[in-house]
C-alpha cells in the first residue's frame, strides 16, 4: 500500500498525515467522558465493596466531568503541537500554544477544586461522627482556604504564561502579606484564637458558657468571632482572641447543678421541732430520684439574734436548666409545706427581734 501521500504538505507546511491525526484526536476527546466513567468505576470497584458508598458516589459525580475536560484539553494541546502552526507574519503557533496552556491550567484548577470537594465530603462525614460540633464548622473554612490557595497558584501559573515571573508575584504577595499582617494584627489574633478553640475544644456548639461576664449558649464558632445567645435572647459576638487570655467557664460540663438555700426560723421553734424538721427534709430529699444520692445536706448552721438558720443543699442529676429550675421549685415548696405542717414560724424578710416582739421596718 502506497502511503507516501501522507507526507505531502497541503497547508503551512502541514502534511496530510498530521491533518488526519489532528482530526482524530478531537474525536477521541468526544469519548473521554465515557472512558473516564468506566475507569473510575473500575478503580472504585474495590471501595464500593469495602468502603463508604458515599465516597464512591462523590468521586463519580464530582470527578467524571472535570477529568473528561482535562483529557480533551490535553488532546487539543497535542493537536496544536502537531500542526506546527506558522510563526510569521503572525506568530499563530505561540498564541495557540499559550492559550492551550492557559486552558490546561484552568482545567487542572477545576479538577483540583472538585478533588477538594471530595475530601471535604469525607471530612464532613467524619466530623458528624464526633461528639463535638466544632469539627463540622471547621470543614468549610479549611475547604475554602485550600481552594483559595489553588486559585492563587492558578493565577500565578497563568501570569507566567504571559511572561510574568511567578516567583516575583509570590514574593510580592509575601511582602504584601507581611504589611497586611502588621496592619491587621487583631485579625491574626482572632485567627490564632480560633485555632485555640478548635485544638483545645474548651466548648462546643450548644454548650452554656460564661466568658468575660457573658453567659449563654454557643451558637456559632467562626474564624474571627464566636456567637453566643444569652438567656435574655441577646446575641453577643466575642472576638476569638478573647479566649486566649480570659477564663472560660463551660457550665455544660458540670456533672450536676446545685440547689442551695437557707430557711430562717424564729426562736419560738423548740429543739424537738428543729430535729423533726431537719429529719423531714432529709427524708424528703432521699426519696427523690432526680438528685444525686448521698450528696444532699440539711444542717442547722445559724443560731443568733437574727434567728435559726437551716441550710438545705442538694445536687440534681440533670444539668438541663429547665429541669433544674423545676426540681428546685419542688424542693422549695416541699420545705415550705413541711414548715407549715409542723407549725414552724419562718422569719419574714427584714424582720428584727426586739425584746421578744416582732417589729417590722417602717415603709418609706
Amino acid at each position: 500500500m502506497d502511503l507516501s501521500f501522507l507526507s505531502e504538505q497541503v497547508l503551512w507546511g502541514i502534511s496530510v498525515g498530521q491533518l488526519i491525526v489532528a482530526a482524530v484526536l478531537p474525536l477521541l476527546g468526544l469519548l473521554a467522558q465515557s472512558v473516564v466513567r468506566r475507569l473510575l468505576r473500575r478503580v472504585m470497584s474495590r471501595l464500593r465493596k469495602e468502603g463508604d458508598m458515599r465516597v464512591v458516589d462523590d468521586v463519580n459525580r464530582l470527578l467524571t466531568k472535570p477529568l473528561s475536560f482535562l483529557i480533551n484539553v490535553v488532546l487539543w494541546n497535542g493537536v496544536i503541537g502537531l500542526l506546527n502552526l506558522p510563526e510569521e507574519p503572525l506568530n499563530i503557533h505561540s498564541w495557540a500554544t499559550t492559550l492551550g496552556m492557559v486552558a490546561l491550567i484552568l482545567v487542572i484548577a477545576y479538577c483540583a477544586f472538585h478533588v477538594v470537594d471530595v475530601f471535604a465530603g469525607i471530612a464532613t462525614r467524619a466530623a458528624e461522627k464526633t461528639e463535638t460540633k466544632l469539627d463540622d464548622q471547621l470543614v468549610a473554612p479549611v475547604t475554602n482556604t485550600v481552594k483559595l490557595l489553588v486559585a492563587l497558584i492558578m493565577v500565578a501559573a497563568i501570569l507566567g504564561q504571559f511572561g510574568y515571573s511567578a516567583t516575583g508575584l509570590i514574593a510580592s504577595l509575601s511582602i504584601g502579606g507581611l504589611a497586611v499582617a502588621f496592619a491587621a494584627k487583631d485579625t491574626l489574633a482572632n485567627i490564632f484564637g480560633s485555632i485555640v478553640i478548635f485544638s483545645e475544644r474548651p466548648f462546643q456548639i450548644g454548650d452554656v458558657v460564661e466568658i468575660s461576664g457573658v453567659e449563654g449558649a454557643v451558637e456559632e464558632v467562626g474564624i474571627r468571632s464566636t456567637r453566643i445567645r444569652q438567656f435574655d435572647q441577646t446575641i453577643s459576638i466575642l472576638p476569638n482572641q478573647t479566649f486566649t487570655n480570659v477564663e472560660v467557664r463551660n457550665l455544660s460540663k458540670r456533672e450536676s447543678r446545685r440547689v442551695r438555700f437557707e430557711v430562717t426560723l424564729t426562736h419560738e421553734a423548740t429543739v424537738a421541732q428543729l430535729e423533726n424538721f431537719l429529719d423531714s427534709i432529709r427524708h424528703s430529699l432521699a426519696q427523690r430520684t432526680d438528685l444525686h444520692p448521698d450528696q444532699s445536706m440539711v444542717r442547722l448552721t445559724k443560731l443568733d439574734i437574727s434567728g435559726l438558720g437551716v441550710l438545705v443543699q442538694a445536687f440534681t442529676i440533670s444539668t438541663d436548666f429547665a429541669e433544674f429550675m423545676a426540681t428546685q421549685e419542688e424542693i422549695l415548696l416541699r420545705v415550705r409545706k413541711l414548715a407549715e405542717e409542723q407549725e414552724l414560724p419562718i422569719m419574714p424578710a427584714k424582720e428584727v427581734r426586739l425584746s421578744g416582739e416582732i417589729a417590722e421596718p417602717r415603709s418609706s
